[in-house]
């Protein structure tokens, strides 16, 4: 039998500054109505932002904790920290605090085939925080959400060397079955949920549209009326605007000895100043030392991971991008958007293929002359985009999180 709690009290888990990014506006969303929200934070940064961030005054009942693991993963050290947050200690935070509902990033389940014995007490006592998480909730029946770590921009699945060899190995599917063990598994689109289920071994009943806590027109407008623009030199005399230029992921199927190339020439350009910053995940999109060199002897402005996503688009005119999402910020705030369309192998396929919305270059030479336009107006988006993409009105997406939340909970 299930143990009685008051109803309402929800845990966030947050791994990384990017799930912050994105589930950071579900967490205002249920939390500034008066739900008491707690966050567990594995990651100082989440802290920092959390303890700044301009929506965290609306919210009198959240609470932050950190949860910091001991080292890095896979060390002893770390593997040792996980005792901290073995199943039987969550199940007491949970009861003590009353918690009605677990919500965490997309992660993997816990619907583990049989085992012996001893792998058992392992995953038992020393288990990662969010298989505990999940295995504590669902042991005294407390729902578990997998939500948006990210939004994509694909409509089919990248065919990257490590995706293919996955594949290979599971009958020509992706191995997500065990992601199933969720009470609802998010998306925020529907052209992404069908991607995933098609190409995957998830039954996909599980699974949810919900629109993009992230990326829509209440919370862009919110995030980017609290962003300082991003302190870069000044325009001389030649240069009319700003181009925001974001490194690529290498592993999507990206070209990147034509992406160097790009970043170069538009670097030596008189009329326009380069900004270049790296992804979030920056591994994979790191340069080595010849290409940093290259770009080093251009004009070229290069920012690190200091400097926030939002604070350079603030401060700059354009936005380039290959695949990734932070180009729908550009798209919401009015500003264009130019994808190098030739950069990126020609397999994959995306929502400004099929509904507008960027600048596609086919070469070098056609990136170049557009960003050398006195003129450069948005790309026109079809009048479906918004609802496609982002789910509709970020009014109504951000309810609905919280709306669906709250159910889930047993609230309402």
């Amino acid at each position: 039998m299930s143990e009685t709690r008051e109803p309402g009290v929800l845990l966030f888990s947050l791994s990384g500054q990017a799930d912050a990014d994105n589930i950071s506006p579900a967490i205002w969303s249920t939390a500034r109505d008066g739900t008491t929200v707690h966050v567990w934070a594995a990651d100082a940064e989440i802290i920092r932002s959390l303890q700044n961030a301009w929506w965290a005054k609306d919210c009198m009942n959240l609470t932050v904790r950190s949860v910091f693991p001991w080292g890095k993963r896979g060390t002893l050290k770390e593997r040792l920290g996980r005792f901290r947050w073995n199943r039987w200690r969550l199940r007491r935070e949970f009861q003590r605090q009353g918690i009605q509902l677990v919500a965490m990033q997309w992660t993997e389940g816990v619907s583990y085939p049989a085992t012996s014995l001893l792998r058992s007490i392992v995953r038992y006592w020393f288990g990662d925080l969010p298989s505990q998480l999940q295995l504590a909730a669902h042991g005294m029946d407390i729902p578990t959400v997998a939500l948006p770590h990210g939004h994509s921009t694909k409509t089919t699945i990248i065919r990257s060397p490590h995706v293919r060899e996955k594949m290979a190995d599971n009958l020509g599917k992706l191995p997500f079955a065990n992601r199933d063990s969720h009470t609802a598994y998010v998306f925020a689109s529907e052209y992404h949920r069908k991607v995933i289920v098609e190409n995957s071994t998830m039954s996909g009943e599980n699974t949810t549209v919900w629109g993009s806590a992230r990326f829509n027109d209440l919370w862009v407008a919110h995030l980017y009326g609290a962003t300082t623009a991003a302190a870069l030199p000044r325009l001389d005399e030649s240069q009319m605007r700003r181009v925001l230029f974001f490194i690529p992921k290498w592993n999507n199927l990206v070209d990147r000895p034509a992406t160097i190339d790009l970043i170069c020439a538009l670097g030596q350009m008189s009329s326009i100043q380069l900004v270049l910053r790296g992804h979030l995940r920056a591994d994979d999109a790191a340069l080595n030392i010849v290409e940093h060199t290259r770009i080093r002897n251009t004009k070229t402005v290069m920012v690190g991971e200091n400097v926030s996503s939002a604070s350079l688009i603030q401060a700059c005119d354009v936005v380039v991008d290959v695949d990734s999402s932070i180009a729908f910020d550009a798209i919401l705030l009015g500003k264009p958007y130019v994808r190098p369309r030739y950069l990126q192998d020609a397999t994959v396929q995306t929502v400004w293929d099929e509904l507008g919305g960027a600048h596609q270059t086919a070469s070098c030479d056609e990136t170049v002359a557009l960003l050398s336009k006195i003129v450069l107006l948005p790309a026109e988006r079809q009048s479906n985009f918004d609802e496609v993409v982002f789910g509709g009105k970020g009014e109504s997406v951000l309810a609905r999180y919280r709306d669906e939340l709250l159910r889930l909970a047993g609230r309402r």
